[in-house]
């Protein structure tokens, strides 16, 4: 049996490790398990209710606005509230404690210590109305029971006007109010906090809420505190559009309900999960993984007032959201499952089955036997299988938003190529694709990038036939070989061409694609940056056509060919300047490309010299070339003249 010698260091050393708003959190699972146990008794089935709302008695009491946590679950007599409130591991009234389960800590661990001026609980049962306040006790300077009482009680008995009418109707219930770390502080909204931080946040927490037959509802303000109302029964004048601004009670559905109706708002069901069957063989689990299409927030279907909006991906366990990733943290998880557009329209949630899955003590992060689950394989695995399995809505997803980028000059690709074809032949690099009908052997470190011939990565040379030992040829990573070798493999030569797209975008544009290695900015204030899984195979270079070194490039050239401002010649000159800088940033990214080896040029070094900063370098690297190649191309543009393609 363990002794606990300081308990309040071990309160703080825990609570660290929790996430912002956790209690919140915690106040809403526990309101959760009393509503449950309490149906259970009963056999109700429905009618539980759980509102974060202001604390309406104590508003009155001290003219303090705080947010409360009130529920109509089975309550807590006097001897439990004392017992539950005051003992870190307690086994609870559900008599769930497990890792898997209620630790009996939660609110005990981030109310107290994100709350110093104390955690005010009341709780009727069994006709019992009791109230105690557990914080930071600076006379003790400990954490514990602060006494609440006019003789310095530490448990006081109350009356009926400090329950919401919900709880006295249902005869039991609880309600935790936070009362902040100072005494003048709000934490019905925060300063710090937007109108609907809460109501957004329990979305976002939240896989699904809304058939279980309990309602959580979040009271979001309006206006500025001078026009909020002082007392219940006005607030509900409010929801029913009486007396001033809004000041509703809203229903909070959880993430995947808002995501399930916002996907079929353009007359489509856009949403579905695929399931990946992990790799047992390398204790790999399976997995769902849950995916929607979202509008395109111009349509008036937003959702990120409620909750996370599209190019977000979470991990789901126990109907509860983990380790969110979204905008540019999400990229390469999009990436690596095949989403390079319209990131920004799809979501996605994985779901790891069996048994090896559990969640972290501060319910951040899900663990596959004991690791981060983003730091496991089985992330790959599950990303490789949903790549495949990919569904044609986002498919088409993609494919409409990648169809807004196209390149007004369909030709201009070509002749980038032909200017470059003698200069990438001066370091092509030598690749050997295992292959039946080989004519050579090769051996050596596995060279190449992700993908195959197919998907435009590599173009093959063929030669005539030959016999292999393998039944089949290896795919992926471990397909090509870097050498000839008189013991090695039957294979075929192959060798990387200029297989990389160039596409303009606007910085909010390429908030839509997966990135890079971007540092969290995208390409803001950023020359370009490559979408895809990694800097060695990215297919796609998103040039930014609000970046300041173009511009500035734009601006000298319309001022010396085009000082008239004629709209036609803007254009010339646009698609002038584009299609050399295209072919600087093109060539730095190919040229570089052929120094891949399996050694001193791996993955890992092309992520860090693709990198959205990188990039910017090369760009700004030689523009005296850029500049004088469209000066000679703008020149009869100048005189007047019709403005020929550059050859």
């Amino acid at each position: 049996m363990f002794r606990v010698e300081n308990a309040d260091f071990i309160a703080d050393k825990l609570a660290a490790e929790l996430l912002p708003l956790q209690e919140n959190r915690e106040a809403a699972k526990n309101a959760e398990e009393a509503i449950v146990r309490r149906m259970q008794s009963d056999g109700s089935v429905a009618g539980g209710r759980i509102e974060f709302d202001v604390d309406w008695a104590m508003l009155e009491a001290t003219n303090q606005w705080y947010i409360s946590c009130a529920d109509n679950g089975d309550g807590m007599t006097r001897s439990e509230l004392e017992k539950y409130t005051t003992t870190l591991a307690v086994q609870g009234a559900s008599g769930n404690q497990t890792l898997t389960g209620n630790q009996g800590m939660g609110l005990k661990i981030s109310g107290p210590t994100r709350h110093k001026q104390g955690v005010l609980i009341r709780s009727l049962k069994n006709g019992e109305r009791t109230m105690v306040q557990v914080g930071w006790n600076p006379t003790s300077r400990e954490y514990g029971l602060i006494p609440v009482g006019p003789n310095n009680e530490i448990v006081l008995s109350i009356g009926d006007a400090y329950f919401p009418q919900f709880i006295l109707d249902q005869g039991s219930g609880t309600v935790v109010t936070f009362l902040g770390n100072h005494p003048q502080d709000n934490t019905f909204k925060p300063s710090d906090r937007t109108r609907g931080w809460l109501f957004k946040y329990l979305n976002q927490r939240f896989y699904k809420l809304s058939d279980s037959g309990i309602d959580m509802l979040v009271r979001v303000p309006s206006g500025d505190e001078d026009d909020w109302p002082r007392t219940r029964v006005a607030a509900d004048d409010r929801q029913r559009g009486q007396g001033g601004r809004s000041f509703n009670l809203s229903r909070v559905y959880g993430t995947a309900a808002v995501w399930d109706d916002a996907s079929r708002k353009e007359g489509q069901d856009r949403q579905g999960v695929v399931t990946v069957r992990g790799d047992a063989s390398a204790g790999q689990p399976a997995a769902n993984i849950h995916w929607w299409v979202l509008p395109a927030a111009t349509t008036g279907s937003d959702v990120t007032s409620r909750t996370y909006g599209g190019g977000t991906i979470a991990v789901l366990y126990q109907n509860e959201l983990h380790d969110s990733k979204t905008g540019n943290q999400a990229s390469p998880y999009f990436a690596r499952m095949g989403i390079l557009y319209g990131k920004n329209r799809i979501a996605l949630i994985i779901e790891p089955l069996g048994s090896s899955v559990r969640s972290d003590f501060a319910r951040a992060h899900v663990l596959i036997d004991g690791h981060a689950l983003y730091e496991d394989d089985s992330v790959v695995t599950w990303a490789e299988q949903f790549r495949a399995a990919l569904p044609e809505a986002i498919k088409d997803a993609m494919l409409e938003e990648q169809s807004r980028l196209q390149a007004d000059d369909p030709d201009r690709a070509r002749r980038i190529r032909e200017r470059l074809k003698d200069v990438m032949a001066l370091l092509r690099p030598r690749r050997y694709r295992l292959t039946p009908e080989g004519t050579v052997r090769a051996s050596g470190p596995e060279v190449s990038g992700h993908g195959e011939v197919s998907e435009g990565e590599i173009s093959e040379r063929s030669k005539s036939s030959g016999r292999s030992r393998h039944s089949s040829p290896p795919q992926g990573i471990g397909a090509l070989l870097g050498q000839i070798a008189a013991d090695g493999d039957v294979a075929n030569e192959v060798y990387s061409m200029l297989n990389i797209e160039p596409k303009w975008v606007t910085e909010k544009e390429a908030e839509g694609m997966s990135l890079v290695s971007d540092e969290g900015r995208g390409i803001h204030d950023r020359a370009a940056g490559l979408v895809g899984e990694d800097g060695a195979t990215a297919p796609i270079l998103l040039l930014n056509r609000e970046f300041r070194g173009y511009q500035a490039i734009i601006a000298s050239l319309s001022e010396w060919a085009n000082p008239e401002g004629d709209d036609a010649k803007q254009e010339l000159i646009e698609s002038c300047v584009q299609e050399w800088i295209e072919q600087k940033m093109v060539e730095s990214v190919t040229g570089l490309r052929q120094l891949e080896n399996g050694s001193s040029w791996t993955a890992i070094h092309f992520d860090g010299a693709f990198s959205p900063v990188a990039l910017t370098a090369a760009f700004m690297a030689d523009r005296y070339h850029t500049m004088r190649e469209a000066r000679r191309q703008l020149g009869a543009l100048r005189r007047g003249d019709v403005v020929a393609n550059p050859a």
